[in-house]
């Protein structure tokens, strides 16, 4: 892959050719987690930071992470970003479901994206992107073109500067949260 330096004075890189720059810290790497079995604690502790919603117990979001940790290259699978020191800045999962989501709700859409989490300290350097395109190209080559999101608030406004398209509004069944569908198009 081609990079070029984005212009930040802090020599981040960047790839050309998307719909725009992407722009990612030149010490920040993107791997399966698979490979990385030492981060699952530390992907599962920065899920529950982002979603406990009051629960004290870190210990299901741990288990969620592990079992999402992926097996070579089916699904489920998860993709973390590693920084220099070899912590766990951020993570995205892949799967054939979003759990969150009932069978009307999935309506046959396959795959999903589950689990996107960037550390706080980390946001707006490129890091949830390079995850996604990241994840984007492996799902590709596993014969899977369009993939989809179900979330909510700000995170809208990130998945479209990333070339996601709303596809419906709608109130979760399973919790009441307003949420957006969105799905990925195919490149080309």
């Amino acid at each position: 892959m081609s990079l070029q330096v984005c212009g930040h004075e802090c020599g981040w890189l960047g790839r050309p050719g998307r719909n725009k720059v992407m722009a990612t810290p030149c010490d920040i790497r993107v791997e399966s987690l698979v490979d990385h079995r030492e981060l699952l604690e530390q992907v599962g502790l920065l899920r529950w930071e982002e979603w406990a919603y009051g629960a004290q117990d870190p210990g299901p979001f741990i288990e969620t992470t592990a079992k999402e940790a992926g097996r070579g290259r089916q699904l489920p699978m998860t993709l973390v970003a590693i920084d220099v020191a070899g912590s766990a800045v951020g993570a995205v999962g892949l799967d054939r479901v979003d759990d969150e989501l009932s069978a009307a709700e999935l309506a046959g859409r396959t795959p999903w994206i589950v689990g996107m989490v960037v550390r706080a300290e980390n946001r707006k350097r490129g890091v949830g992107r390079q995850l996604l395109e990241s994840l984007q190209d492996v799902a590709a080559s596993l014969g899977h073109p369009r993939t989809w999101v179900a979330t909510g608030n700000e995170a809208v406004g990130f998945y479209h500067r990333c070339g996601w398209v709303s596809v419906e509004q709608r109130r979760l069944e399973s919790t009441g949260i307003p949420t957006t569908i969105l799905a990925k198009p195919p490149l080309g």
